[in-house]
């Protein structure tokens, strides 16, 4: 039974339920416990060594917990069996220790109970998906979800496209200069759960109108769009929920229409952006369908479709099936219910739910 304990972190810290308790036994002030000590198939992430492993296409099932945590310590061997399961596939496996890494897990990720299981992906790609906790705790279960979630971030990843804007001239050219269609995803950096989720969603409303539209992302965290995201658009201050702006079919430019900076799609109160993005896609793809170009069916082929010995082989190769798109919100619908952490509204005020220091 000894051995049972350990494998759950510690005979001690599965009896607790809040971080008060483990701390005021004792062992919460001389020791921050990893459940995964030793683990080959489980990555022990930190803020240090995140950047240098969470890089690029990969695409990572991580575990978010606290030792104090009982719920945690009970699922420390499902989750020994869940890194099993994905050993072969190309899905990395890691936990963070929130005790440790407040960091991570009160700025980047927003985390407000334990334990959260989230896909994730590199900071370039600024991706998030989290696993709601009404759902089964089976392995298996999960193991399930994680394969359709990477199986639709990698055709993602290889057939949507955003663009980034990281000055404001870039944005005007690409944007007020163009006669497209634009929907434009306003974030308070990369490191900000809701913003993530809103940059995924992005991904899925920028397949969906291909060829219709076009969907851009504006870091208001880079100081060359200070002036644009505060003072133009009139962002709020650091820390905001991301916002999404849309921009009409047609000239925009300051000699046809002065002042103009789009309008926004939805107000973050009354409807959820992932709700709001869906509905965007819909819109545009009923309202648009006749203006859909035959050459957004297909991808062309780098050869310009000519074989060998110079002559047409054919047309190109039709893209791979879209997945189902599994559009996710960052709010309390979708957050897995335990142990709460912090006591506000999802996404609305990021970097203050924090462990309660040592």
């Amino acid at each position: 039974k000894r051995a049972a304990f350990d494998d759950m972190g510690g005979e001690d810290q599965a009896q607790f339920n809040t971080f008060w308790e483990w701390e005021m036994y004792g062992k919460g002030k001389q020791e921050a416990n990893d459940f995964y000590n030793g683990e080959k198939l489980i990555s022990k992430l930190t803020s240090k060594l995140w950047p240098r492993r969470v890089k690029g296409d990969s695409i990572w099932l991580v575990e978010f917990y606290a030792p104090w945590c009982s719920a945690c310590g009970n699922f420390v061997s499902q989750y020994k069996e869940i890194s099993k399961l994905l050993e072969n596939d190309n899905i990395e496996v890691a936990a963070v220790n929130c005790v440790k890494e407040t960091e991570i897990c009160s700025e980047w990720f927003t985390i407000q109970s334990y334990p959260t299981l989230m896909i994730v992906g590199s900071a370039e790609r600024g991706t998030q998906q989290t696993y709601s906790q009404k759902e089964s705790k089976s392995p298996h279960i999960i193991v399930e979800w994680a394969r359709l979630i990477a199986a639709e971030w990698n055709w993602l990843y290889n057939q949507a496209h955003t663009e980034n804007f990281g000055t404001e001239l870039a944005f005007h050219q690409g944007v007020l200069n163009s006669e497209d269609l634009w929907f434009i995803v306003i974030t308070d950096g990369v490191h900000c759960g809701p913003c993530r989720s809103t940059i995924t969603n992005s991904l899925r409303l920028s397949a969906g109108v291909q060829g219709l539209a076009k969907v851009g992302v504006l870091n208001c965290e880079v100081p060359e769009l200070h002036d644009l995201c505060f003072e133009k658009m009139e962002v709020p201050s650091p820390p905001f929920a991301p916002q999404v702006r849309i921009f009409k079919i047609g000239p925009k430019n300051e000699s046809h229409s002065p002042g103009y900076i789009g309008e926004p799609l939805f107000n973050q109160g009354e409807i959820p952006n992932h709700l709001a993005l869906q509905m965007a896609e819909m819109i545009a793809r009923n309202a648009l369908a006749d203006r859909i170009p035959r050459s957004s069916l297909s991808v062309p082929r780098p050869d310009g479709y000519d074989g060998p010995n110079g002559e047409d082989d054919g047309p190109p190769e039709a893209p791979p099936p879209r997945p189902p798109p599994n559009w996710n919100g960052h709010d309390s619908s979708s957050q897995p219910k335990g142990v709460a952490w912090g006591g506000s509204t999802p996404g609305l005020n990021r970097g203050t739910h924090r462990i309660a220091s040592k």
